[in-house]
């Protein structure tokens, strides 16, 4: 075996010297880091911990002191003892624990009576712990305790579920639809329908500017105040000034809370008349067609909001356009009736029509509109003050087949029934349509279309015109949609009759 050689120059060292060298380097080494506060317990368990090592959640959805908190406090005092642990966690990281479901009026109780007395009683609570999972599981483990205790109002709710959905979101890196929010709040033990969430949804994006009195904001003022809204909302985008809604909604909600602070009381009806004064202020209109066109949009949420500007004129000035210019009146009057939801049992007549006051022309738009609407045709519909008889119909945008839908045969013969009624089957006045029509372009054969292009459509879209045997059968039906219609055809007549220069064609004489 080959004997090791010393390094030249190397000094040599005894074994004494050796042992005292390690043992200096040993005392001299600093003690190992005490890291018992980052080591994670690893599962439920009960500790006992000073007061003054415990956070309040920083969360916390009870954004409103409890009302209960004096007596909570005097019972503690009085037992010196809680009736039920305090359940802690501890964020990663971080050295103190952190009041993990609940409790956190019961933590402050405990913190204010160690302070004031410096018993050591209030000073080391037991409490339970439970690992840490997440931001958005903490707090809907604080969301399901103030559900079950029922403490929380509406507004402090509103906003704890918009940030349980920031949270989620954050955390899953993806939106949540309403569905998808409803699911995830389930799967955490919070099952809310989707109506619930939408108005909490609707409070926190809308009615912020409430200050202090959205602390009484309940379900049914929401209720009573988001169609208003959307409705208001939908006219200013339709006015192409919805920039401009925040600045018209904030100061309307303002004033609200100033009346508040001296009644007590928020006055819902008051908000949306301010809202409609303010509206119709920015837009140069009467506030009562601003009003009317609201309502209409509360009502039919589902129609285009210049259809409904349209019927609030037609409803608060009845009187005829100008004759002299039928061509601009067409095209500053002519309106889409979207489709609206399908309408409740009723008279074939809406509420807001008032045969004896209305003129001719706006009773046959009344019920034109209505007819459509009963029809589910209510997208193809145009009100023109200038046409002869007040309205006509269009060819659907999206290019469907008309009686291909769950109402397609009340769709195809709703159609069929309002244009024949139009009279835009004879192409004499097609010319007063306006010039993007695709009825007119294809009637008339404008913007490169040829002479088949009206039958292309009649074959793919709006099925061949009723024959009269098929009308007749559906005229004995007794459907509510047939009164109305027959009620549409005497309005019609009587517009004819008492407007006759309206259907003049260019070079007839009447």
């Amino acid at each position: 075996m080959r004997t090791p050689t010393r390094p030249e120059g190397a000094k040599s060292i005894s074994p004494d010297e050796l042992r005292a060298r390690m043992v200096k380097e040993a005392l001299n080494s600093p003690l190992p880091a005490d890291n018992s506060r980052q080591l994670e317990i690893p599962q439920d368990s009960q500790m006992t911990l000073p007061v003054t090592e415990i956070l309040p959640y920083d969360r916390n959805p009870r954004k409103r002191r409890n009302d209960e908190y004096d007596a909570i406090k005097a019972s503690i005092q009085a037992t010196k003892r809680l009736t039920s642990p305090l359940v802690v966690t501890r964020r990663p990281g971080q050295d103190k624990y952190m009041v993990g479901k609940g409790g956190n009026t019961r933590l402050s109780a405990l913190q204010e009576l160690y302070a004031e007395t410096g018993d050591s009683a209030f000073l080391y609570v037991v409490v339970t712990y439970v690992p840490w999972e997440s931001e958005s599981a903490t707090l809907a483990a604080h969301l399901v305790e103030n559900e079950l205790r029922g403490e929380m109002i509406f507004w402090d709710k509103a906003n704890a579920y918009a940030e349980m959905k920031r949270l989620i979101e954050t955390e899953s890196g993806s939106h949540l639809s309403a569905r998808a929010l409803e699911q995830a709040l389930k799967a955490r033990g919070l099952p809310l329908g989707r109506a619930i969430l939408g108005y909490f949804a609707f409070a926190v994006e809308q009615l912020s500017a409430l200050g202090d009195a959205a602390s009484t904001l309940s379900i049914p003022k929401v209720r009573e105040l988001q169609p208003a809204f959307l409705a208001t909302e939908r006219l200013m985008k339709h006015a192409q000034q919805h920039d401009a809604w925040a600045a018209v909604r904030d100061p309307a909600l303002r004033d609200a809370e100033q009346a508040w602070l001296v009644t007590g009381v928020l006055d819902v009806a008051k908000i949306v008349e301010g809202l409609d004064q303010s509206v119709a202020t920015l837009l140069g209109e009467p506030v009562e067609i601003v009003r009317l066109t609201r309502d209409l949009g509360q009502r039919f949420p589902n129609e285009d909001c210049a259809s409904l500007l349209a019927q609030a004129r037609l409803q608060l000035q009845p009187t005829l356009p100008d004759s002299r210019n039928p061509q601009a009146a067409l095209h500053s009057n002519s309106t889409v009736v979207k489709p609206a939801q399908p309408p409740a049992a009723a008279s074939p007549i809406p509420v807001a029509i008032k045969i004896g006051q209305a003129s001719p022309l706006s009773q046959v738009q009344e019920l034109a509109t209505h007819f459509a609407r009963m029809n589910q045709v209510a997208d193809c519909l145009r009100l023109s003050a200038a046409w002869p008889t007040g309205f006509y119909m269009e060819i659907p945008e999206n290019d469907e087949p008309i009686d291909l839908t769950v109402n397609g045969a009340d769709r195809y013969y709703g159609w069929w029934m309002l244009a024949m009624l139009s009279q835009q089957l004879d192409d004499a006045w097609s010319g007063l349509m306006p010039e993007d029509s695709t009825w007119r372009q294809a009637q008339r054969q404008e913007h490169g279309r040829d002479e088949y292009a009206l039958q292309h459509y009649m074959d793919t879209i709006l099925g061949m015109p009723i024959d009269p045997l098929s009308l007749g059968k559906r005229l004995l039906l007794g459907l509510d949609s047939i009164a109305l219609w027959l009620d549409l055809v005497r309005a019609v007549s009587s517009l004819r009759v008492g407007a006759a220069e309206r259907f003049a064609v260019k070079g007839d004489t009447i």
